[in-house]
């Protein structure tokens, strides 16, 4: 994996920003994009919403961007200002000017984010490896959160991932087509469907070199240091990891964590629920707001 972030021709980037561009249209409420500077280079963020309380951050899964959380943000920028950056090292409308070597660096780049955006604590939400970004922000500076959400986290994010998760991950970018990152999909999250232009930007992501750290297993040590309010939720049929295991250890070890496994539901847990989800990250969000005010 290369140091820093880049598309491998001036050709895969043109036509990466013309998708990206068609799902950010999609946007259903009124919001700003802003560049904001931090030491790995600068990040794009759009800012949706209003609201007196602290505000929700969205990271999305692997080598995703701001745009993804598109068919949520009516919902989730209802009361509150929502924060959905690209993730620097991931294709996206950043500029990635050195290298993010581990998780603090990940959590240095989120706090960073953060100041520039000038606010001092937030609902930090992460989905699937966005969870473990999260997670990463959550060890080394949990005083930055009001509450850390992770939805359907990522296959190391609590315990070791299966192999053939890995081997799974490694074909579908081996030869990256429509028709194969459509069925790729759809093992992975078997009642979302992406439209036209969601695909897209999903094949043409894989013409970019990421530069970000894979996951890997939080350790008792460094789970005890989440000393925010903690919510992580998981789909009983999900692909991507042991909820009962992950589960049992994030009780373990968070001092204050809330779980819950749904059930008949996979990875896709948002896009297949999102009646149940996001009033619950919502609510989580209001209750422990209230508790600390």
């Amino acid at each position: 994996m290369p140091k820093i972030g880049r598309f491998t021709s001036d050709t895969a980037r043109d036509e990466f920003f013309r998708a990206y561009d068609s799902v950010a249209a999609k946007w259903p409420v009124p919001s700003t994009e802003h560049d904001v500077a931090t030491s790995f280079g600068t990040t794009r963020v759009r800012r949706s919403g209003e609201g007196s309380g602290a505000p929700i951050v969205l990271l999305p899964g692997i080598g995703g961007n701001g745009n993804v959380w598109w068919r949520f943000m009516a919902e989730l920028a209802g009361e509150r200002t929502v924060y959905t950056p690209d993730v620097i090292g991931w294709a996206g409308r950043c500029v990635q000017t050195a290298p993010v070597r581990d998780a603090a660096d990940v959590a240095t780049w989120c706090t960073e984010l953060l100041d520039g955006l000038g606010e001092r604590r937030v609902h930090l939400v992460g989905n699937s490896l966005g969870a473990w970004l999260a997670g990463a922000v959550a060890v080394h500076h949990p005083d930055r959160l009001a509450t850390l959400t992770l939805i359907e986290p990522s296959a190391a994010t609590f315990v070791r991932p299966r192999l053939s998760l890995l081997a799974k991950m490694l074909v579908a970018g081996a030869r990256p087509t429509p028709e194969r990152m459509r069925k790729f999909n759809s093992w992975g999250m078997p009642r979302f469907v992406m439209d036209d232009d969601e695909l897209a930007v999903a094949v043409a992501a894989t013409k970019y070199r990421m530069a970000l750290p894979w996951d890997r297993p939080f350790t008792d040590e460094q789970l005890a240091a989440i000393t925010a309010p903690a919510l992580v939720l998981f789909g009983a049929e999900t692909v991507v990891n042991d909820p009962v295991a992950a589960a049992a250890r994030a009780r373990a070890h968070i001092p204050m964590v809330e779980t819950r496994i749904y059930p008949g539901i996979g990875h896709d847990l948002l896009w297949a629920n999102p009646d149940e989800v996001i009033p619950h990250l919502l609510g989580f969000a209001g209750r422990h707001e209230q508790a600390r005010a």
